[in-house]
């Protein structure tokens, strides 16, 4: 191949490089949401938004699941006509919870999977709380976790899978 003809061929050369990274970088979209994991669920009053997510919505029974709540504030706190009990209650199916947040205590007393919220009284004011989901044996195929606050109740399932 002469000089003559490699200067004649660059510029399609360019242009069909560049047509298959823009088809590469299509074929790599995730329209069907497979690659993930994450799941959210929200809820809403007229006081507060709960919010319950999990990543991944897929365990195996050697691992587990992040957990976060987050409580929201809509409105400030002297608008409101009375105050709610500030714990967030998280239940499971299938497992167990470890609290990576501060439990709700009450005269010394402190209750498992009561989570302690402390928010601020301004409206948007935002609270999380953190835990773990941990399979437990036998294992079933779905788990559940959920969550309680202010007479709203969320749930999500989670895949339960077999170590393999």
């Amino acid at each position: 191949m002469n000089i003559k003809n490699f200067i004649k061929i660059f510029p399609l050369k360019i242009t069909f490089m560049g047509f298959l990274f823009l088809v590469a970088l299509t074929s790599c979209d995730d329209e069907n949401n497979l690659l993930v994991t994450e799941k959210e669920i929200k809820q809403t009053n007229s006081r507060f938004e709960l919010s319950l997510k999990i990543d991944p919505d897929i365990v195996y029974s050697n691992s587990s699941t992040k957990l976060i709540t987050s409580i929201k504030r809509l409105v400030p706190k002297d608008s409101l006509g009375s105050d709610p009990t500030m714990y967030c209650k998280l239940n499971t199916v299938g497992g167990n919870l470890d609290m990576h947040s501060e439990l709700y205590s009450f005269n010394g007393q402190s209750y498992p999977g009561y989570l302690n919220v402390s928010i601020s009284d301004s409206a948007n004011s935002v609270w999380e709380g953190l835990a773990f989901f941990i399979p437990s044996l036998p294992l079933k195929d779905t788990g559940h976790i959920s969550a309680i606050f202010d007479g709203m109740n969320l749930t999500l399932p989670i895949k339960l899978v077999p170590t393999p």
